[in-house]
C-alpha cells in the first residue's frame, strides 16, 4: 500500500513541477531571448519507485545560435559598409560636383578662346572655370573629410558599445560559473547571456568556446581574444584604425573581422581612402600634364608660360588650387617651337592660338578616369546592397529556425499543460484509490 501511494506521490510531484515549467514558459511567451525549458523524466531508482524530474533543460542548439550570430555579424557588416558607399557613390556623381562637368567648363572656355586668344575676356574666362574647377574639387574633399571624421565617431562609439557588451558578459560568466558550482539553476542567466553574445555578433564577427564551468570564451574570427573567463578586451580608436587589446597583447583590427565595425573599416580602407587616392592621382596628373603644356607655350608679354594649377604632392586633393603666379596676361596660349638651334622661341605673336589646341587635348584626356570611379563605385554599390538584402533573409531564416526550436509556442504549451494536467489527476485518483482501498482494510477489522 506504502509502494502505491509512494508511486502516486512521485507522479503528482513530477506533473507538478511540469506544470509550473510549462506555466513559466507561457509567462515568458514576450520575453526577448527567453529559450523554452522542458523537464526531463526518469524512472526513480529501485524496483517500483516511480517517477523523477530528472533535469529542467533550456531547448537550445548551438549550431542555431552561431547561424544567427554569424548571419547578424554579415548583415552589419554590410549595412555598415553602405551608409559610406552609397554617399561616395551620390557624392561624385552629383551633377553640381561632377569633375567631368567641370573639365568640360575648362575645355568650353579654352574653345572660345581660339577665336582671339588675345582677348582679356575670353583668358578671364578661361581662369573662372579653372577657379571652379579648383572649388568643385575642394568641396569633394571637403565632404570625403567629413565622412572620414563621422567614420571616426561612428567608429569610437561602436568599440564603446563593444567593450561595455564585453563587460557585461564577463559578469555572466561569473555569476553562470558561480551557480554552476553551486548546482543552482542557470537558464535565466545562460538566456541573458545568449542576448548579449548577439548583440556583441552585430557590432563584431565572433566564434565562441563553451566550458565545464558554464563559462563561454569568445574571441574574433581571426582568432584575436575578446573574453576569457572573466577577463574583457578593450578596443581603441585612433582616426580610422582599430585596435584590440587583452592583458599584453595588441591586435590591429582589419575589415576581416566582420562585424558592423569590420563593415566600418571597410567603408575607409575599400571606399573613403582608394576614393582619395583616385582623385590625388587624378589632380597631380592633370596639373602636371597642364603646367607642362603651358611651360612649352608663351603669354602675351612673351615670356615662358606659368604654372596653371598648383598642389601640395602628400595632398593633392587637399591642396590643389589655381596657382598664384597666373594671370590673365600670363596664360600661355601662344605655341612654342625649336628653332633649329636648339632655342624654343613663340610660334606666333598675340593673336597665335596654337597652344591652346595642346591644353585642349590635355583636358579633353581627364574625363575617363574619373567615370571609371563613378562607375567602380556604383558597380560596388550595387553589389553591396544586394549583399545586404541577402545577409537580411539569412539573419531572418537562422532567428526563426531558432524560435521553432527554442521559442515558445502557444498551442504546444497548452497541449503540455492539459497532458501534464491530466497527468497529474490520474496520479491523484491513484491516491484517492490507495486511501479508500486502506479505509476498506481498516474496516475488516
Amino acid at each position: 500500500m506504502s509502494g502505491l501511494l509512494s508511486n502516486a506521490l512521485s507522479g503528482l510531484n513530477a506533473a507538478n513541477t511540469a506544470l509550473s515549467v510549462s506555466g513559466h514558459n507561457v509567462a515568458n511567451l514576450a520575453t526577448e531571448g527567453y529559450s523554452r525549458q522542458a523537464v526531463q523524466f526518469a524512472t526513480a531508482q529501485g524496483n517500483l519507485n516511480g517517477v523523477k524530474v530528472s533535469n529542467v533543460d533550456r531547448v537550445v542548439n548551438s549550431f542555431y545560435n552561431d547561424d544567427i550570430w554569424r548571419t547578424s555579424s554579415d548583415w552589419a557588416y554590410y549595412n555598415g559598409l553602405q551608409s559610406y558607399l552609397g554617399y561616395a557613390e551620390e557624392l561624385m556623381g552629383t551633377s553640381s560636383l561632377n569633375f567631368n562637368d567641370a573639365i568640360s567648363q575648362v575645355t568650353g572656355a579654352l574653345n572660345s578662346a581660339l577665336a582671339a586668344p588675345e582677348s582679356r575676356a575670353y583668358r578671364q574666362e578661361v581662369l573662372s572655370s579653372a577657379d571652379a574647377l579648383v572649388n568643385k574639387m575642394s568641396q569633394i574633399n571637403g565632404a570625403l573629410t567629413d565622412q572620414r571624421e563621422k567614420l571616426s565617431k561612428e567608429m569610437t562609439q561602436t568599440a564603446s558599445s563593444i567593450g561595455y557588451t564585453l563587460r557585461k558578459l564577463a559578469d555572466y560568466n561569473d555569476r553562470v560559473a558561480v551557480a554552476v558550482a553551486k548546482g543552482e539553476p542557470t537558464a535565466e542567466l545562460e538566456d541573458n547571456r545568449e542576448l548579449l553574445v548577439t548583440q556583441l555578433s552585430s557590432y563584431i564577427g565572433i566564434a565562441t568556446t563553451s566550458h565545464d564551468d558554464g563559462t563561454l570564451d569568445i574571441s574574433t574570427l581571426s582568432g584575436a581574444p575578446l573574453l576569457i573567463g572573466t577577463q574583457a578586451a578593450e578596443l581603441a580608436v585612433n582616426g580610422t584604425e582599430v585596435s584590440l587589446t587583452l592583458g599584453k597583447q595588441v591586435f590591429r583590427l582589419t575589415d576581416s573581422i566582420g562585424g558592423k565595425i569590420g563593415g566600418l573599416i571597410a567603408a575607409d580602407t575599400g571606399v573613403l581612402q582608394p576614393t582619395v587616392a583616385s582623385l590625388n592621382v587624378m589632380l597631380s596628373q592633370l596639373s602636371d600634364e597642364v603646367n607642362g603644356v603651358l611651360a612649352q607655350g608663351f603669354d602675351l608679354n612673351g615670356n615662358p608660360g606659368a604654372p596653371l594649377f598648383s598642389y601640395d604632392a602628400n595632398d593633392p586633393l587637399g591642396t590643389f588650387a589655381v596657382s598664384d603666379s597666373i594671370t590673365i596676361d600670363s596664360l600661355a596660349f601662344i605655341g612654342g617651337k625649336d628653332d633649329g638651334s636648339g632655342n624654343w622661341v613663340a610660334t606666333g605673336g598675340v593673336g597665335d592660338n596654337s597652344n591652346i589646341a595642346n591644353l585642349i587635348k590635355v583636358f579633353g584626356n581627364q574625363s575617363d578616369d574619373y567615370s571609371l570611379l563613378i562607375g567602380r563605385l556604383a558597380s560596388k554599390s550595387n553589389e553591396n546592397q544586394s549583399n545586404v538584402k541577402t545577409a537580411q533573409a539569412l539573419s531572418d531564416n537562422a532567428v526563426q529556425t531558432r524560435d521553432n526550436l527554442s521559442g515558445v509556442n502557444k498551442d504546444e504549451e497548452a497541449s503540455n499543460i492539459l497532458f501534464y494536467q491530466q497527468m497529474y489527476q490520474a496520479n491523484a485518483k491513484v491516491i484517492s484509490v490507495a486511501d479508500e482501498t486502506f479505509k476498506t482494510l481498516l474496516a475488516m477489522f
